[in-house]
């Protein structure tokens, strides 16, 4: 046994897989020209290759077809095993828990039985003596609910686990208790293995052996204070392979190595970075995936071949267990939405025309913006999003963001741009620089379509240049029984601090002059800025307020030890579950009292939209009609960080959280009631500025008004220099003006 896990340890090829998600069943492929090969590389590549695509003339054109399917009902699977052509797949439903069969190419489920009593489904496994086992039991203490979220179980769980054997004809035959319960909030176990005289199960911190009686005779363990988790598992030879990463990223991960049936850890092997998934294949290769796509590697003569490009498939499929089948390959991440499946197949295929996109990006984007361009990918058979993530992407010393310029610059643009803000730093590219206008192209797109005034404040130079996706509204939340409507001015703050309880402060501690400026500094660039004639007026004694009230109510950078009452909270409103319960929130901020979103107190007041994600199409892009597509998909889909800018899918999301029909992380129901969706429509309907939009200006005002704070300047000082610094900065950005 050692002998086969040293010829092991001399793979030094598994790389990082990015995750995807699920959807309807969708099919993409792409295009493998035959070649000429040598025996050698020819037995390789047979090795390599599904059985059904040896013996194929080499010469011959093939493509790979890629597939997911979402079992019916099934709203998130837990557990998946191949037999065969069929996969056996396990998971919830809004029903409960529920296991179907389906075939590797799809088609109808078919529902077999599960023992009564079973909460969750939590893995499954090929029998070698025919059919297969399940592992089934009470709830663990965290999991993927029926509306597919991940919850918390309100008490401490039963901890037990019961193992059913199914026979080929899919029939459940006999279940087996396990002796021991698994109360440890790491006992999700996700993946089990047959091995000779017993079953070895994987959660995250523990890899236990079980005797066939369900006795546990073996175990390891990991601290989860270390950061170490077990991710996968698979068995060959009477030896356990388990892929064991870094939660925190700091380290390598290991492929670590134990006796099958003691658990005896043998030897570790270091992995390069981001490695997530593992599997075996036939004629003794090991499947692998990479950044790059799907690979086997053969053991015998040592040579990687390529299996699938993730780029070329244009989507980079969920693989933490992966299964050779007689056609192809099962792909799964437990806890998926769907399963994926590849193919080789003769012919050419559909080639598809190819959009080279470009997320501008100086933070890391988050998972769900590019699922939507592989979705997108997946959702036709016409075009094709080629995305690069210029935020992330590897060019040594050089800035990505600057090889990006580089490349519109030497005539290299791609054909579409996606910006990306955190909500801390505005996109590092002007979109009116680089995109065309899209009124357009995109005629359905209008102020009816946007959130109320979006439209107007994207517009510049009578030009829209992006499409938004998502946003987030930020405005001040104050009680209700002193401000009781949007559009709060200087004077009504004062107004209501005289009658603010004693013990209540005006903001919190940790809000200080210059934080509290910089959360109004976009109001001010709206209020006293004209950019279409390039100019603008800060010495006005309506600025020279402003300054004076974010000193003297600004707080002094302290974080008390007890809560703190205060007379305004921030409000940073990026989801509809935020919504959720503002009512009782704002109770217990405000000492009983109700709750008013009352804005910025710039001009007669008002909130901000910040646009988190958004799309454009460049000036140079020649394929207009797949750009359009593009957008439209993305425009009329959902993404679930960030509000919706469509109205029509905002208001469809509205009406799920009235019916009660989502959940948060704890798996409680979250509504909104009318008259929280009756302020934040109101809300809507007060945005006065669009924040982000010219970070540089916004700068130069934090800059001098931190002066100001620190005492360096009076208050008429800094809004000399402010009036200078930012009057020149506007001639230079609008010559023409």
């Amino acid at each position: 046994m050692k002998q086969t896990y040293r010829r092991f340890c001399a793979v030094l090829l598994i790389l990082c897989l990015l995750c995807g998600c699920a959807a309807e069943k969708e099919v993409t492929v792409i295009s493998l020209p035959g070649e000429e090969k040598t025996a050698a590389e020819e037995k390789t590549a047979s090795q390599a290759a599904p059985a059904a695509a040896q013996g194929k003339a080499v010469e011959e054109a093939c493509h790979l077809e890629l597939q997911r399917h979402v079992p019916e009902s099934l709203t998130g699977i837990t557990a998946l095993t191949v037999l065969g052509d069929t996969i056996i797949a396990g998971g919830q439903t809004e029903t409960g828990p529920s296991l179907v069969r389906f075939q590797v190419t799809g088609g109808e489920t078919q529902t077999l039985d599960v023992l009564d009593g079973a909460d969750y489904l939590y893995a499954l496994c090929e029998n070698p003596g025919g059919g297969f086992y399940l592992l089934s039991g009470t709830l663990p203490a965290g999991y993927w609910d029926e509306r597919g979220n991940f919850t918390f179980l309100s008490g401490e769980p039963e901890g037990r686990l019961v193992l059913s054997r199914y026979d080929a004809s899919f029939s459940l035959q006999e279940t087996t208790t396990l002796e021991k319960r698994y109360t440890e909030s790491g006992a999700r176990f996700f993946q089990m293995t047959k091995t000779d005289g017993g079953f070895a199960l994987v959660s995250a911190s523990m890899l236990v052996w079980l005797d066939d009686s369900g006795a546990e005779t073996a175990r390891q363990e990991l601290d989860p204070n270390d950061g170490w988790a077990f991710a996968a598992m698979q068995e060959r030879d009477g030896i356990l392979f388990v892929l064991t990463r870094d939660l925190f990223g700091g380290e390598a991960p290991e492929l670590r190595a134990f006796d099958a049936k003691t658990l005896t850890p043998l030897e570790a092997q270091t992995l390069p970075s981001g490695t997530v998934g593992l599997g075996f294949g036939e004629d003794g290769t090991f499947l692998l995936t990479n950044s790059d796509g799907l690979s086997s590697y053969d053991l015998a003569s040592g040579t990687v071949q390529t299996i699938a490009s993730w780029r070329e498939l244009g989507v980079k499929p969920d693989a933490e267990q992966i299964f050779q089948t007689e056609d192809g390959y099962v792909l799964f991440s437990p806890n998926g939405e769907a399963v994926t499946t590849l193919f080789r197949q003769v012919g050419a295929g559909n080639a598809k025309e190819v959009l080279t996109l470009a997320v501008a990006a100086d933070c890391p984007v988050w998972y769900e913006f590019t699922q939507l361009f592989e979705n997108f990918n997946l959702s036709q058979q016409e075009y094709q999003i080629d995305y690069t993530i210029y935020s992330d992407s590897p060019y040594g010393d050089a800035e990505p963001m600057d090889v990006l310029r580089t490349k519109i610059m030497a005539g290299q643009s791609p054909d579409l741009f996606a910006f990306y803000s955190d909500g801390n730093q505005a996109p590092p590219l002007a979109p009116r620089a680089v995109c065309a206008d899209l009124r357009e192209l995109l005629p359905d797109v209008t102020e009816d379509s946007l959130l109320p005034g979006l439209f107007d404040l994207l517009t510049q130079d009578g030009a829209l240049y992006v499409l938004p996706l998502t946003v987030r509204v930020d405005t001040l939340i104050m009680p209700s029984n002193l401000i009781d409507s949007p559009g709060v001015t200087l004077e009504d703050l004062e107004t209501a601090r005289e009658k603010m309880p004693e013990d209540w402060v005006p903001v919190d501690s940790w809000n200080t002059p210059g934080n509290l400026f910089g959360l109004t500094a976009a109001f001010c660039i709206g209020r006293f800025t004209d950019r279409e004639n390039g100019t603008c007026n800060f010495e006005t004694q309506e600025f020279i307020n402003i300054l004076d009230w974010c000193k003297n109510w600004g707080g002094d950078g302290s974080t008390p030890e007890a809560p703190e009452k205060t007379l305004m909270k921030l409000g940073w409103i990026s989801s509809l579950s935020w919504l959720a319960s503002r009512e009782d929130i704002a109770k217990e901020w405000f000492d009983g009292a109700g709750y008013t979103y009352a804005g910025y107190p710039v001009g007669s007041g008002g909130s901000a939209y910040l646009v988190l994600t958004s799309l454009g199409v460049s000036t140079s892009c020649q394929n207009l009609a797949g750009a359009k597509a593009f957008l439209a998909y993305c425009f009329s889909g959902k993404q679930e960080s960030g509000l919706p800018a469509n109205m029509e899918v905002l208001r469809e999301e509205l009406a799920q959280y009235k019916a009660g029909n989502r959940t948060d992380w704890y798996g409680e129901v979250e509504n909104i009631s009318e008259a929280d969706e009756a302020k934040f429509l109101e809300l809507l309907s007060s945005v006065t500025v669009l924040e982000g939009m010219d970070q540089a200006l916004e700068n130069i005002l934090s800059e001098e008004a931190d002066a100001y704070f620190a005492g360096a300047t009076t208050a008429q000082q800094a809004a000399k220099i402010i009036q200078s610094r930012a009057s020149l900065y506007l001639q230079e950005q609008y010559p023409g003006a």
